[in-house]
Formats: structure tokens, sequence, C-alpha cells
């Protein structure tokens, strides 16, 4: 697999899992509006909705994600090795310079979210900038850099917003359960399950790793 390809594959699950979002979204309202006597009364409204969310997701994922995390802008004084390596190794990689922002927490953890290489946001912990080496922290930014460059950050943003909106629904609908249509999960099939949850890995198990390393 080619970094080419594997481009192509994230903008194809940033489809598959949007439209899966909107028909997850309409089948909810067609449900709540059967319960209403009439199963199509809510449907332009999910549709507007689920509209709305989606392209909340692709333009504001980051910073949604900036918010809830409690991101600062890094400043380049302070965070001095943040910015030059983050600069470094763009201009290797021959990437436009992201948007850098740094999280207060002693965690050494780091992320990067947007939704192209144009738009892209690198955000590491305030612990992870103190405990590193600058050559420890060129490998950490230059793996949050590949998935920039390889369209990961647009997936995850829009796997962020809309499936948590859609496992708060979900949850929704499968309280209701008790009160109606089954006795039993009707989504509890394992091979779905594991299927559904591989759409959304942008870091796949070790074996699958290798699996795709010896492909190229």
């Amino acid at each position: 697999m080619s970094i080419y390809s594997q481009i192509t594959a994230n903008k194809r699950k940033t489809f598959l899992i949007t439209a899966l979002f909107i028909a997850f979204i309409s089948f909810v309202a067609y449900i709540f509006g059967q319960t209403q006597g009439d199963g199509f009364s809510y449907l332009g409204t999910a549709l507007i909705v689920s509209g709305f969310l989606t392209l909340g997701s692709y333009y504001f994922g980051d910073k949604v994600i900036l918010k809830i995390s409690g991101a600062r802008p890094a400043d380049k004084k302070r965070d001095f090795n943040f910015f030059t390596v983050t600069e470094n190794l763009c201009i290797g990689a021959g990437l436009s310079k992201p948007k850098l922002y740094v999280i207060e927490d002693s965690a050494p953890n780091a992320f990067a979210t947007g939704r192209d290489p144009s738009h892209a946001v690198v955000c590491a912990t305030s612990g992870l900038l103190n405990k590193l080496e600058r050559s420890e922290l060129e490998g950490v930014i230059a793996h949050e850099l590949s998935h920039i460059k390889n369209y990961d950050i647009r997936l995850m943003a829009v796997v962020a917003i809309l499936v948590g909106m859609t496992a708060y629904l979900a949850d929704i609908f499968n309280r209701s359960l008790w009160w109606g249509l089954y006795i039993i999960n009707p989504f509890k099939g394992k091979e779905f399950g594991a299927w559904f949850a591989g759409l959304f890995n942008t870091h796949p198990p070790v074996e699958e790793r290798v699996k795709i390393l010896r492909s190229i």
C-alpha cells in the first residue's frame, strides 16, 4: 500500500462514515415518526440536522476538539522547540506548517487534527514538551505530520464529532428497546462490530501495520 492509496482510502472512509451517519439519523427519525403515526414526519428535519452536523464536523471539528481539550495557542518563545522542530520537519516533508497548540497537562501526549494539510493543527501537552529531548520530539511530531499528510486528520475529526453524536443517539435508541421491538440487541453481531470499528482505525493493530509495511 502506497501513501497515495492510503490517502484515497481515508477519503473514502470519511465519505462512508458521513453517509452512514446521515442514514442512521434518518432511520432514527423514521422510527420516532412511526411512534407518532407517520414514519416520515421527522425525516426532513433529520436530514437538515444531519447535514448541518456533517458540515460542522468537516469545517469546525478541529475547533471543537481543541475547545474540549482546553488547548492554548503555542507561543514561539515559550515553546521554542515545538515551533522549530515542526517548521524543520514541514520543510523536509513539503507540508504547510500547521497551527500549533499546547494542552497544560503533565502526561506526555500529542495529536493532530483538521480537515486537510492546509487546515491542520498539531497539539502537544506541556508534559510532552518538557520531558522529551529535541530528537525525541522530532519523532513524535513526524508521526503527527504523517497523519496530516495521509488525511488521517480529516477522518479522525469527522469520527470524533459524528460518531460521538451517533453513540449518544444510539444509547437513547438502545434504552428505548426495553420498552418495545426487541428482547436482544439486534446490532450485537461481532463481525459487524469489528468491521464497523475498523472504519475509524488510524492506528491499526501491530500485525496489520507489519502487513501494510511489507506490501509497500
